[in-house]
């Protein structure tokens, strides 16, 4: 069940409900009834539901929040002895500034020639993502080794196809293949929906560690005048990892870095978190990037091989299989947007203005002093800092502030929302990280962190940081 996560008083919109089966396809075949519990009076949601085949396992109904507040739904399907699950929350507010999408752009396809047993046309993923997971954008990320000038064409005329802005946005977007030792995996994502794929006529372009620095990579979409960014992913992953000692750096075109996909997490060496195909040693991870002087915000992606972005769903049966990372989901990305189109979505995501999950989607908001996630600070001599956590959330979870990468502050969230605030008094002198490799001026940052326990255990949420930096 799925709410948009942010709404005016008074506005209609969709509750999305989709009966998956455990493969995390729709079960076409349902019927029944559900009954449909709002967290409170303040939204007006139907009292039962009632699925037919010819609804093929989905429907969308229509409700409002007739008070500002936050809210979930419960929906208890007739005869099932499982406790009813609960949609994300919904917060209701007088008048927005903003609004919050979710989205993967981080899908593979056939088109990729990787894992074609299970990996499914393009088309299939957008309708996935849209009818299925419900989620607001999508972008499919083929494997270079992949692509063709016919593939590549088709890419850029499915993306127009599924794309509606306000309902549905598509970004263009490919996955380039480095070695560890130039820079390892990273996606590249255009503003528009043309420019072209990256490519060099020579051998090791056909497998997976092209010998190519990524600085090749970045001078050549230079050259192409169409606006871009580059994001890297699974960068501790021991067998394909970013060596963040290594020259490469952007920062004018590498925002941010995936956190998490169905290979797992990449925040920190020791962080708890499983990793497809292990840890590296190295200095690979969000952690080690955030104190050599990386400008990194974070997303989630699924990075997907079967094709069906924002599935719950990670470890997948036959025909749907895929390789299990130990985690109950996948990873998807929040952004803070105006508005549902290719252009609100890219710039968001150029100005950091998202966070991560792991498919969950809690209502994340992360500020100090008033300047939001993803932002930077500018001050000499900063006094001390107000630190603003604002969580809402269908579940209750731990959340835990991050100074320089150390645990600062931790609270346990009850369900639906927190606001914590807490000052920073520490001495900014003790702070600051000085001589970093990627940024010359003295700094120190902060990030939030949500961990869910229980069933729950290993759905998270990770803000972008925030920075303080002397001028």
């Amino acid at each position: 069940m799925t709410l948009p996560s942010l709404v005016e008083v008074g506005e209609e919109f969709d509750l999305k409900i989709t009966m998956a089966e455990v493969s995390g396809m729709p079960d076409e075949a349902f019927r029944g009834r559900v009954q449909l519990v709002s967290s409170a009076s303040g939204l007006e949601v139907p009292d039962r539901l009632e699925f037919e085949p010819s609804d093929r396992g989905r429907i969308a109904v229509r409700a409002k929040a007739t008070e500002p507040g936050d809210y979930y739904v419960e929906g208890n399907v007739d005869g099932s002895p499982s406790k009813p699950p609960r949609s994300n929350p919904l917060r209701a507010e007088e008048r927005l500034t903003n609004r919050l999408f979710w989205g993967d752009i981080h899908v593979h396809t056939v088109f990729s020639n990787c894992h074609a047993d299970y990996a499914k046309h393009p088309s299939f993923g957008y309708w996935y993502a849209r009818d299925v997971a419900h989620l607001d954008f999508a972008g499919s990320a083929d494997h270079l080794r992949g692509l063709s000038a016919e593939r590549w064409r088709r890419t850029k005329e499915i993306n127009d196809e599924y794309y509606e802005p306000g309902k549905f946005a598509t970004i263009l977007g490919f996955e380039s293949s480095h070695s560890k030792d130039h820079g390892g995996d990273i996606n590249a994502y255009f503003l528009e929906n043309s420019g072209n794929y990256f490519w060099l006529d020579r051998e090791d372009m056909k497998t997976i560690n092209p010998k190519v620095g990524l600085d090749v990579l970045w001078t050549w979409l230079d050259g192409q005048g169409k606006e871009y960014m580059t994001i890297p992913h699974h960068t501790g992953r021991a067998g394909k990892y970013r060596n963040f000692d290594l020259p490469y750096y952007n920062p004018d075109r590498e925002p941010l870095l995936e956190i998490y996909s169905m290979w797992g997490s990449s925040e920190a060496r020791h962080d708890g978190y499983f990793l497809q195909g292990g840890k590296t040693d190295n200095h690979a991870y969000l952690q080690d990037a955030l104190r050599l002087g990386y400008r990194y915000g974070v997303i989630g992606s699924s990075d997907t091989h079967h094709t069906m972005p924002g599935t719950p769903c990670s470890i997948l049966p036959t025909p749907y299989h895929h390789p299990a990372n130990k985690m109950a989901a996948q990873g998807l990305a929040a952004v803070y947007a105006k508005e549902l189109t290719r252009e609100a979505i890219f710039h968001s995501l150029m100005d950091r203005n998202c966070y991560a999950t792991t498919s969950t989607r809690p209502i994340l908001q992360f500020h100090v002093n008033g300047t939001r996630m993803g932002e930077t600070i500018v001050s000499d001599r900063p006094g001390p800092r107000q630190i603003q956590v604002d969580l809402t959330t269908s579940y209750s979870c731990e959340v835990q502030i991050l100074r320089n990468n150390e645990v600062i502050d931790t609270i346990n969230a009850p369900e639906l929302r927190t606001v914590h605030q807490v000052t920073d008094e520490a001495d900014p002198d003790a702070l600051w990280i000085r001589g970093s490799p990627k940024n010359p001026r003295p700094f120190f940052q902060y990030y939030a962190r949500a961990k869910y326990g229980g069933t729950l255990a290993g759905v998270s949420a990770w803000s972008s940081p925030i920075w303080i930096e002397k001028p």
